[in-house]
């Protein structure tokens, strides 16, 4: 859990710095199957990553920057995942 931690902080940080942006916000994303065949594997994942910005927000955030988090249902299938990932570029997300 450590290093998920610490890999989200360092690729936030990495997109913020690199941006040159101020905002109040850090908005992250995870996406996975939350529907469907393997619906159980995508739950795991979205209460890993909500578990994750929990603590880290809980901590001060990113550079003092709270996280959100955005999840994407992929339904384990190509083209919807590829509709989650335009939706998380309109969204402005920073980080999946």
């Amino acid at each position: 859990m450590n290093t998920l931690k610490y890999a989200v902080i360092a690729a936030a940080a990495a997109t913020l710095l690199s941006a040159g942006q101020s905002q109040a916000e850090i908005k992250i994303s995870t996406a996975g199957p939350m529907t469907g065949q393997y619906a159980s594997f995508g739950e795991q994942m979205q209460r890993g990553a909500e578990m994750a910005v929990k603590d880290l927000n809980a901590k001060g955030g990113v550079l003092g920057q709270k996280l959100v988090l955005s999840v994407g249902d992929d339904a384990c299938d190509p083209k919807q995942a590829v509709a989650v990932a335009n939706k998380f570029v309109s969204e402005g997300v920073s980080f999946v």
